[in-house]
């Protein structure tokens, strides 16, 4: 045999030997495809609820102070010093009550001397004005001696502004702060003293909103969040400022809180506005899963190959207000949407899910994870 003619004899033989190979692989794979398909595609289970129109509040919150009504810094008006302290602090005081007196021993002394100027003025009046009658002084005696009596009363009524002015005490009624004042202490004019707070049974909260959303009608209501207690406070709007802030743009509104208040006065609290309703698309807030830069949902489609089941399609969406049980959505899903609600962490792009049976609007649906 010619060797030309051996080398084709082998050729053939090996491609024989490889095609048989390959057809050999290719049924060995079609096998193993045939196998894997013989298993059920992988499902999750979720519930699932149809994305709705509602009507929702439209809120806005701010930041607010609790201011009392009566409040006011106690300064002494004249310099002296201190005879008695009757300002305790913490007291309950009522109005009128003396809290502070300074030292008027001199001008108690000068009173009496005026007083008694005064008596004397009045005597001589009135001798003058009988000898009057008899035409035996003249009516020039007569205008001096009234202004006389006249004078001594000015005396008397100065000497005593004085003494008020250094007896200090509740302007009403209150609750003392703190001081530092004792007995013989010098104080000079105009030093402040101690706070009184007025004793009410109610308090105003002043609070703050931008001028586009300042258009509270007054006697609305409010909500009032106070540090540390769990249940909001409601309160009336009774007052607000005629302008904005030159520097914030921001309106300042005022309400009225009744009842006593746990927390104390300058106390930081937050406010709760309802500025009307919006009509808004709303899901539970366990239809949510976020990430890093962005918040999406999984909408239920219907599969193609399969009638009773459904196709996970993951969706970017821009949420508006939180509340408790649901959240709104600004854009990225429409109403009617079935979206898939509690377990939906569970599921990935596309997965493979079986409804029970298509909820109604605003009914949730139990979702089965296993073909049937």
């Amino acid at each position: 045999m010619k060797t030309p003619t051996r080398w084709l004899i082998t050729g053939a033989a090996c491609l024989l030997l490889v095609s048989g190979l390959g057809l050999y692989k290719y049924l060995q794979i079609q096998a193993m495809i045939a196998y894997g398909k013989s298993f059920p595609e992988p499902s999750e289970s979720v519930e699932a609820v149809e994305a709705r129109v509602q009507r929702l509040p439209q809120t806005v919150t701010s930041i607010g102070e609790i201011v009392a009504p009566l409040s006011l810094q106690l300064r002494s008006e004249v310099a002296g010093r201190i005879a008695a302290v009757k300002a305790v602090p913490g007291a309950r005081v009522k109005q009128g009550d003396l809290l502070v007196q300074l030292d008027v021993s001199e001008e108690q002394a000068r009173l009496q001397a005026a007083q008694a100027r005064v008596n004397l003025a009045r005597v001589d009046l009135d001798r003058v004005k009988r000898l009057s009658k008899q035409k035996t002084v003249s009516e020039e005696t007569v205008d001096q001696a009234e202004a006389n009596f006249a004078i001594a009363q000015a005396d008397v009524m100065a000497l005593q502004a004085i003494i008020a002015k250094k007896s200090l005490r509740a302007p009403f009624d209150a609750i003392v702060g703190l001081h530092e004042f004792e007995v013989g202490e010098y104080l000079k004019s105009d030093t402040e003293i101690v706070t009184l707070l007025g004793i009410t049974d109610y308090h105003w909260v002043d609070f703050h909103l931008p001028v586009s959303q300042a258009q509270v009608q007054i006697g609305s209501r409010v909500e009032v969040e106070l540090p540390g207690v769990a249940e909001s406070r409601s309160a009336e709007v009774i007052a607000r400022d005629s302008v904005a802030s030159a520097s914030s743009r921001n309106v300042t509104l005022r309400a009225r809180l009744d009842g006593d208040l746990p927390v104390p006065v300058n106390s930081v609290v937050r406010v709760k506005v309802e500025l009307g309703s919006i009509e808004a698309v709303t899901v539970p807030r366990t239809a949510l899963s976020f990430e890093p830069q962005r918040t999406y949902v999984y909408v239920l489609e219907p599969d193609s190959e399969h009638t009773d089941a459904w196709r996970a399609r993951q969706r970017t969406v821009l949420v508006g207000e939180r509340g408790e049980e649901s959240v709104t959505v600004v854009s990225g899903l429409r109403a009617g949407e079935l979206v898939a609600a509690r377990g939906s962490f569970k599921l990935l792009p596309d997965i493979l899910t079986y409804v029970r049976e298509r909820p109604q609007p605003g009914q949730a649906a139990k979702v089965e994870g296993a073909a049937p």
